[in-house]
């Protein structure tokens, strides 16, 4: 499977990936995230963590402060391994 490299999404389909600034289709990153070669916002690593956690139905139905810590911090790690993230740390 081919996932965004800045937010995880699956991107095998051909209409959920991104542009480049050439038309062409990125090979790394949905397009959400990126368009024209760029990226299509400026959100950090901890923001899209946030927002990532919004559409988590595992987050939302947890039922203590402990469970959703918990998946929280595995967002983090996943999202924060993802390319966009470690040039970022560069």
């Amino acid at each position: 499977m081919e996932i965004c490299q800045s937010c995880g999404m699956d991107i095998s389909k051909e209409e959920h990936k991104g542009s480049n600034a050439d038309g062409t289709l990125s090979v790394d990153y949905c397009a959400y995230c990126y368009k024209d070669g760029t990226f299509a916002n400026e959100l950090t690593l901890e923001q899209y963590v946030e927002m990532g956690l919004e559409y988590s139905p595992e987050y939302q139905g947890a039922d203590t402060e402990t469970e959703k810590k918990k998946i929280k911090e595995q967002t983090r790690a996943y999202l924060s391994q993802l390319k966009r993230w470690q040039e970022a740390a560069e």
